[in-house]
């Protein structure tokens, strides 16, 4: 009794100290992010692409023209490349190809967005309720996800946060606190109703520098829902459209410089439907996913806070009359509308936006707890014992498609990640809704932890670029040519140049001293040298075996020294154990 009692009372004494609150959300947040910020190798395409950017802008010292190669894409504003070129510029050359030296601008924003919901949120919802959202906000796996990546969602993620609390404590105030499962929030002096809507102004200027226009069409489309549910706008003047519309525009006005500066007429030739879909965000895949798909990662990136999402919806359609409920439907149903029908962005990247109105909501739900045995309406339908499948599920499949076993450590962690999804489960069932937020944070802290930060770097196979890097460390400044491994994080993590990829290219010129070939186009580079009447490959120096994510197939790279002067010796567990006959130049490029 007396632990169910500190599970449920530690949330009520923490918010009547705030700054202690604040301390302990960012305590949560650098213990949660830390791990796979500093253990994870360079992950996907976007992120090298970014990270490779900025460090040759830099390089250039061109910071009002990053480019990737002579590759200059609309939609890949300047705000992201000026943080991660700070940083970079605060570490020094030596560190220029380190990946985290450019997420740490993710991180810092990821980290205050979490801290922004609990500021600005305890004036709409009060400090216990925006506490627990925020803590719920900070450990969802998708939000974590940004955190650990350089890319732009995750610095924008801030701006969205700040401007859309900002509107909503600008619509919400004009009314009081009506219903009892969601506080309101305090009245605005006429002083402090302009300090917020210049906020709003400010963060939503800073999302356009950011990252596009993805926090305009976030405002916008939540301005339509409201609409249809109030059809009034008339509140909109408190926002001080005057003064804030040129604030905004002063603060993203770079962007626009910088786009005219390498455009000519920026966004020339783009269609509407083009630029509302590539300026939603700076993720560009080309991708029309299946219906659906957003609200999948919606779900499933959520958690722990999705066990209470039906009964956050179910309150807040029926407590639509009121202006907070109101604004928060009009938050996630207006951007998912949005997202369904014309982002060709991945959903694991774009979701993380309407986190903190469900954490809002969640958490306003959480301090209504009946307790007494009583689970909310629409709760957790799972039996208990049922949510343990869901993270032993995610792990399983990791290991699964890897052929590894977990080890010792791992597997331990992952036991008591699965004991912790039961026991949350089972203070849902008991109606102890802070006994379970507690439980549920801590639960997705440890599962954070352990993926990113114990499981998938341990996984050296699915780091090709980063086994390379290992690999020929043994031969420090020797120069680099790589064939049939186009990923940008051979370029980012390896600086090997895209000019130098084709065999028939390097077959014309000098070779560097450490060739790396696919074993797929052995034979088409040794075709190539032939043709220019050059000797073939020596015997490989070492051997690597990989598995490429991004193209889902097995590689395996030979490392040849191609310079008869000097040499130098791989490590012996780089050593080639057999030499079969490469593959035909029929195959090569199929996982290139």
């Amino acid at each position: 009794m007396e632990r169910r009692r500190s599970l449920t009372e530690g949330w009520t004494a923490l918010a009547s100290r705030p700054q202690a609150a604040s301390l302990a959300l960012l305590l949560l947040c650098l213990i949660v992010y830390l791990p796979g910020f500093v253990r994870l190798p360079a992950v996907d395409r976007t992120e090298a692409i970014y990270a490779e950017t900025t460090r040759d802008m830099v390089e250039r010292d061109a910071w009002t023209d990053p480019r990737y190669g002579e590759d200059v894409q609309q939609y890949r504003p300047i705000g992201t490349f000026w943080a991660q070129g700070a940083s970079r510029l605060f570490f020094g050359e030596p560190h220029a190809r380190d990946i985290r030296v450019y997420r740490l601008p993710s991180l810092i924003f990821v980290t205050l967005s979490v801290l922004a919901l609990f500021w600005i949120g305890s004036g709409i919802v009060g400090v216990e309720a925006a506490l627990i959202a925020a803590a719920l906000f900070a450990v969802a796996p998708l939000t974590v996800l940004v955190s650990q990546l350089a890319i732009a969602e995750g610095l924008s993620l801030l701006p969205a946060t700040v401007a859309m609390l900002a509107l909503a404590r600008i619509y919400t105030s004009a009314r009081p606190r009506t219903l009892a499962h969601f506080a309101g929030p305090n009245p605005l002096s006429p002083r402090g109703e302009m300090g917020v809507a210049l906020l709003f102004w400010a963060a939503v200027g800073a999302g356009v520098l950011i990252n596009a226009l993805l926090v305009p069409i976030l405002v916008l489309t939540t301005l339509i829902a409201l609409f249809a549910f109030d059809r009034n706008l008339s509140w909109l003047k408190r926002l001080r459209p005057l003064i804030g519309i040129p604030l905004a525009l002063a603060i993203a006005s770079p962007w626009l410089i910088v786009r005219a500066h390498q455009d000519g007429t920026p966004f020339a030739g783009m269609s509407w439907r083009e630029f509302l879909g590539a300026l939603g965000g700076a993720q560009h895949m080309k991708l029309r996913a299946f219906p659906g798909t957003f609200v999948l990662a919606l779900l499933l990136g959520f958690i722990p806070g999705t066990a209470l999402l039906a009964t956050a919806f179910k309150r807040l359609w029926a407590g639509r009359d009121q202006r907070l409920q109101r604004f928060l439907l009009a938050w996630v149903i207006g951007y998912l509308i949005y997202l369904e029908a014309l982002s060709s962005k991945p959903g694991t990247y774009m979701v993380q936006t309407m986190f903190p109105a469900l954490a809002l909501a969640v958490g306003s739900v959480v301090i209504g707890e009946t307790g007494g045995g009583k689970r909310p309406e629409w709760g957790l339908l799972f039996w208990p014992t049922g949510l343990a499948a869901l993270p032993i599920a995610v792990f399983a499949a990791v290991y699964g498609v890897m052929g590894q076993t977990p080890s010792i450590l791992a597997a331990v962690l992952i036991a008591i990640i699965a004991g912790l999804f039961i026991w949350g489960g089972r203070l849902i069932h008991e109606g102890l809704l802070r006994g379970w937020a507690t439980i549920g944070v801590a639960a997705l802290a440890l599962f954070a932890i352990t993926l990113l930060g114990v499981v998938l770097p341990s996984m050296t196979k699915i780091w090709p670029a980063q086994q390379l890097k290992q690999a020929i460390a043994s031969c420090p400044g020797s120069s680099v040519d790589l064939v049939g491994f186009r990923e940008p994080t051979s370029r980012f993590v390896l600086g090997v140049s895209p000019e130098r990829e084709m065999p028939e290219t390097l077959a014309g010129g000098k070779l560097a001293k450490l060739l790396i070939v696919e074993d797929r186009w052995t034979t088409r580079m040794n075709t190539a040298l032939a043709t220019k009447s050059r000797p073939p490959l020596p015997p490989p120096s070492g051997c690597i075996s990989a598995y490429n994510v991004m193209r889902g197939c097995p590689v395996h790279f030979r490392i040849y020294d191609t310079s008869a002067k000097s040499s130098c010796a791989l490590p012996a567990k780089y050593a080639c154990r057999s030499n079969p006959e490469p593959a035909g130049p029929q195959k090569a490029g199929n996982c290139d």
